[in-house]
């Protein structure tokens, strides 16, 4: 039996717009269930859902991005709406009645999102971007990055690594390059760096990196903006990324870069 898991915070349950989600998916006869925006990651196994059940979430780009996050762990479909704001994650309320009749008829078109995963630990999906940032307010971070049997040594503030969805996110205020959603690559963009490190470097999605942090530094690192490691110890460590094999599939066939939307957003 097909369910929609609705993701969105309770105060947007009085959204109008959430509203009109909530009455289209009872005309339809549709069973639905509201899913809190704050819900652990790992509590949603308590939910009661199958392998028909989409994750459809109301709300920005972090509501967009937790709902990739529990399709990921979960192997379920995403969808996500905003609620009139503009977002580069989520789509327009006018798309929504077709979506939902073309996935109710098993009739829909997805695309994959392959996210970046540190050490082989699928537990761990960067949609966006992994960031490793230093603690010490004054202290740069000593990095090298080894791909391609290569190693480069410099200094910064930081690194991170991007997808190409994620390239108008941290990645674009560092300075680096937006990169069309179609074109599955990493982005290493360097945070305030010291040394002539150029902006950015795109490689493709095969590509493996090495980043080593020397010892003694004080460092985090950030996962779509949640931070999942801290560190400060006596001897160099590596940290191996990759974009995954593994992808979840977002309802919906439009791939196109919102560049129009992305723009007028940062420009006004």
């Amino acid at each position: 039996m097909k369910k929609i898991l609705l993701l969105t915070s309770r105060n947007n349950l009085k959204n109008k717009n959430c509203i009109k989600i909530t009455n289209y998916l009872n005309k339809k006869s549709i069973n639905y269930q509201h899913i809190d925006i704050n819900i652990d990651i790992d509590e949603f196994k308590n939910i009661k859902y199958n392998t028909n059940s989409l994750i459809l979430s109301f709300g920005g780009d972090g509501t967009a991005l937790k709902a990739m996050k529990l399709g990921w762990k979960y192997k379920l479909d995403v969808l996500s709406f905003g609620p009139g704001r503009v977002g580069y994650l989520v789509r327009s309320l006018n798309e929504f009645n077709n979506l939902i009749d073309q996935w109710a008829r098993d009739k829909y078109t997805f695309v994959k999102r392959f996210p970046i995963i540190q050490n082989e630990d699928l537990d761990f999906p960067a949609f966006n971007e992994v960031v490793i940032i230093k603690n010490s307010p004054t202290r740069l971070l000593d990095l090298s990055i080894l791909t391609y049997d290569q190693k480069v040594d410099f200094r910064a503030d930081g690194i991170i690594i991007s997808t190409s969805l994620g390239s108008t996110a941290y990645n674009y205020s560092a300075g680096g390059p937006i990169v069309h959603n179609d074109i599955d690559s990493i982005i290493i963009t360097p945070i305030s760096p010291f040394t002539k490190f150029p902006r950015s470097i795109v490689v493709s999605r095969d590509t493996k990196l090495d980043i080593t942090i020397k010892k003694n530094q004080n460092f985090a690192i950030q996962f779509d903006g949640s931070v999942e490691v801290e560190e400060c110890i006596n001897k160099n460590l590596t940290y191996k990324y990759g974009l995954s094999k593994k992808a979840i599939k977002i309802i919906g066939d439009d791939n196109n870069l919102k560049l129009d939307k992305f723009l007028n957003q940062i420009l006004r």
